[in-house]
């Protein structure tokens, strides 16, 4: 695996992290980089796990790893037992930074490649995939987005985890850009933020952060599409909303909607980012050529760079060649032999219900193969369940319509957006003991 060289730890030194000293940072790398030495070769086959909940110190520890050529393994410090016994079952690392209930084995799994950084994503039911990057792949894709903004150092608010891709890159791009960054939202102010869009309608409940995500220079929203309403705020609002299109897989975003073209029309397309090149499957589905994409999951045969990565959202690209995403193929539902589009269903509540905070998964059923559930957040002014339930009879064939429909304070969803499965496999569980 190709890696730029090494870093300089001394470029380390600048005070780019809001809250510490450049040279304070720098002396905590060098501490983590002493005791990656001191393990010596089992640490440079296996490599480093980073499960730290700190960003500072995780930080202090990826740069170590990172600037040694050591492979680099993140993980969840919030998983559970079932997410690392599928983690245990990929990689080995041989020394641990924070807490976990990894312990390494002794003479289990293949050497991992020098300079590799394997960085998690969920499965469609739950479960870890790590996905194989570089430090190469990861400086393109953060120098992608700085090109992208028109160039400069890119200074970021990040309040995302660090070991999801959304939250890493904001430190990465901070980094290669000579920017800064700050680990909260209390200034936004020439600042850049990433986003889903749960958080964002969260934001624009709240006048006094809609003045503060005003000041900000960019706000990247990702992870899902924004609903309708909320965009029509943001744009009424002339925020600087760029919504972005990316993944695990590519190192985040690789196609964004200018703000501008954001403001300007609700069916802008994305254009791409970093050199990434786009085709439409025959059957609908979009595979994405990017110098920033990973070069396969652990455990799984590489992808071909050539061929691309085949991607599970179905997507079309328009007469200016700009790029629209439609959803997920695969997050078509099939009970009992009938198909349903969950987003058929989503769109139905919000009509019916006055609902914003909906979301439809196919649920693991032994009668059905997939049932139906709906989680919906209950908001002030909304219709009660029993007032609208009639009227979703009348807007839905009775094969769609939910076999549960549980209200929830939030959705099941992660920092990044993505499903919960152990919420929601806790949410079903107590709302049909509820039921019984």
């Amino acid at each position: 695996m190709e890696t730029i060289a090494p870093f300089d730890i001394e470029a380390l030194k600048r005070d780019w992290i809001e809250g510490i000293a450049g040279d304070v940072f720098s002396e905590e790398v060098s501490r983590c980089a002493s005791k990656i030495k001191a393990g010596g070769e089992r640490v440079q086959l296996g490599g480093v796990l980073i499960c730290e909940q700190d960003p500072v110190a995780f930080a202090a520890a990826f740069f170590a790893a990172v600037s040694l050529s050591v492979p680099v393994v993140l993980a969840n410090p919030r998983w559970g037992r079932f997410e690392w016994a599928t983690f245990q079952s990929l990689v080995n690392p041989a020394l641990t930074f924070g807490k976990s209930f990894f312990e390494p084995q002794e003479g289990q799994h293949d050497p991992l490649p020098r300079g590799s950084i394997l960085i998690p994503t969920g499965g469609t039911t739950g479960g870890v995939k790590l996905a194989i990057h570089s430090w190469s792949s990861l400086h393109v894709a953060a120098r992608s987005v700085a090109d992208f903004l028109g160039g400069g150092p890119v200074n970021s608010c990040c309040c995302l985890p660090l070991f999801h891709v959304s939250g890493l890159m904001q430190l990465i791009r901070s980094f290669v850009s000579d920017g800064c960054i700050r680990f909260d939202d209390t200034k936004m102010e020439g600042y850049c933020l990433s986003l889903v869009p749960t958080q964002l309608q969260r934001l624009l409940q709240d006048e006094m952060s809609c003045r503060k995500l005003a000041t900000a220079r960019a706000i990247f929203v990702g992870g899902a599409a924004m609903p309708t309403a909320v965009s029509e705020q943001a744009r009424a609002l002339r925020l600087p909303i760029i919504p972005v299109y990316g993944m695990t897989e590519t190192a985040a975003m690789v196609a964004a909607v200018p703000s501008d073209d954001f403001i300007g029309s609700p069916s802008a397309g994305a254009v791409p980012v970093g050199g990434a090149r786009f085709q439409i499957a025959p059957d609908g589905r979009l595979r994405i050529h990017s110098p920033a994409l990973f070069v396969g999951y652990q455990g799984q045969a590489a992808i071909d760079p050539v061929e691309g990565y085949l991607t599970d959202d179905e997507a079309r690209i328009d007469e200016d060649g700009k790029l629209h995403v439609l959803g997920r193929a695969d997050r078509l539902i099939i009970s009992g032999g009938e198909k349903i589009d969950p987003r058929e269903v989503e769109d139905a509540i919000r009509e019916v219900a006055g609902l914003q905070e909906v979301i439809a998964i196919g649920y693991p059923d032994a009668e059905w193969g997939e049932k139906l559930v709906v989680f919906y957040v209950d908001r002030p002014g909304s219709r009660r369940i029993s007032e609208w339930q009639d009227s979703l009879w009348e807007q839905l064939a009775n094969y769609k319509f939910p076999k549960q429909l549980i209200s929830v304070p939030k959705l099941p969803v992660d920092e990044r957006g993505k499903l919960d499965w152990s919420m929601i496999h806790t949410a079903v569980e107590d709302n049909l003991n509820e039921s019984r």
